[in-house]
């Protein structure tokens, strides 16, 4: 069964970082700075779980 804390932080972060890509592209942020801050930010998740698989579905 899926861990509701891990599902609410998951949900959290998702939210974090795409409200952060909506801010960079309305302050005018070009499309291959926003694609590398994307990648950076999802090392940095990768980073924060630990390097754990998420549940199977």
């Amino acid at each position: 069964m899926r861990n509701n804390k891990q599902g609410s932080h998951d949900l959290i972060v998702f939210v974090a970082v795409l409200a952060t890509g909506i801010v960079l592209i309305c302050l005018g942020v070009a499309p291959q700075s926003l694609a590398t801050i994307a990648i950076a930010l999802s090392g940095l998740y990768a980073s924060w779980r630990g390097g754990r698989p998420g549940p199977r579905a």
